[in-house]
């Protein structure tokens, strides 16, 4: 019982807060989703891009307007259980990000979370493409993290390694991922590689630890891409408070990996050494881009205050001397019933250099199946 709330936790979170279930044979099936939509007012100096603003894009237009509704940005997944003969609960889950196509973006389905496992007394194993615990644990700090008032996303207070797919990014590929039951003292680890199918064969490892009690939460990740030169990230933070008020962040230590993922190493293209979409260089030696953010909540029945800031610092040796920011989150949200809520809020960053410091006033609704 105790490991079956785990990966309830850890594993399907949000989605299965709200999924529908039923039995197809032997097996127990649940399907969830999240349907998204906000309307945003913006004034950046810099591109103001991100997930809500433009998926997939590499750049964002000169006459792109400064306010814009945004339905695009949803998901589901599919999830399965099924006890087996051995006694093993084999597990499966595939989950997709679903934009609608318009005239500047053509791709409507963006891969997730897709692995198989078996869930036993001594643990959880999996194979796929799976979120790190590095990415994982952040996602339990941020209630808005994956709509427009995230903290991840424009203000970015929590760094590129809570998000992507690749070797080195917040879904791990070719992953081999095991999760540890909590033990009676409330501790959980969670230990993954990442087999690397190029030549240089440098496989991505990391290990995570958690301690959980009634009104409290620390956690301690580590995340190593396996390429030589300065390619990790370190981070320790937690979570104390009641059902009705909470103080949480964390702290990110960036030995390259981080600098990496924020496109702030001084290497060019030509020093990539392996597939689109990975966050690696084989010689990199940029660092120092350590992020953090202090955040607190306070909830009135229906009703959420949330507060959030954080910095990200000047890298050392990157692209720019001052490439750093901070950013800070004041937001709103009152839920409906336990399936919608909708929010408001306000998001700023400020950079380091010259430029003048983006601003986003944001009102969305989100809806949980």
């Amino acid at each position: 019982m105790v490991l079956c709330g785990v990966a309830i936790l850890l594993l399907f979170g949000p989605l299965m807060a709200g999924a529908a279930e039923w039995k197809a044979g032997d097996w127990t099936l649940s399907l969830g989703g999240t349907l998204r939509v906000s309307y945003n007012e913006e004034e950046c100096d810099s591109a103001c891009e991100d997930i809500w603003r433009n998926a997939d894009l590499d750049s964002v237009p000169e006459d792109q307007p400064s306010d814009y509704l945004s339905m695009n940005i949803s998901q589901f997944a599919v999830s399965g259980s099924r006890m087996m003969d051995s006694g093993m609960n084999a597990v499966f889950k595939t989950e997709w990000r679903v934009d609608t196509p318009d005239n500047q973006n053509e791709t409507t389905f963006h891969n997730y979370e897709q692995y198989i496992g078996v869930d036993v007394k001594w643990g959880l194993l999996r194979v796929g493409t799976i979120e790190t615990p590095y990415m994982q644990i952040g996602a339990l700090l941020d209630p808005f993290y994956s709509d427009a008032l995230s903290s991840r996303f424009f203000v970015d207070i929590q760094s590129a390694l809570h998000h992507n797919n690749g070797k080195g990014r917040g879904r791990s590929t070719n992953t081999l991922r095991y999760d540890s039951p909590f033990s009676k003292g409330g501790f959980t680890a969670q230990f993954f590689t990442g087999l690397d199918n190029s030549e240089d064969s440098d496989n991505s490892y990391g290990v995570g630890f958690i301690y959980t009690s009634e009104k409290m939460t620390w956690f301690a990740q580590y995340y190593d891409n396996g390429e030589s030169g300065d390619n990790e990230a370190y981070k320790i933070g937690g979570k104390i408070g009641s059902g009705s008020f909470s103080v949480f962040g964390q702290y990110e230590f960036d030995k390259g990996l981080i600098s990496l993922a924020e496109n702030l190493s001084a290497l060019g293209s030509e020093d990539e050494n392996t597939a689109e979409g990975d966050n690696t260089y084989e010689d990199n030696h940029t660092t120092g881009a350590d992020v953090w953010f202090l955040g607190a909540s306070y909830k009135m029945g229906k009703i959420m205050l949330i507060y959030e800031y954080g910095e990200r610092k000047d890298s050392d040796h990157g692209r720019e001397k001052d490439d750093g920011h901070t950013g800070w989150v004041l937001g709103l949200s009152v839920h409906l019933d336990k399936y919608v809520y909708i929010y408001t809020g306000y998001l700023e960053k400020e950079f380091n250099d010259d430029r003048d410091k983006d601003t986003r006033y944001t009102v969305g609704a989100t809806l949980r199946f």
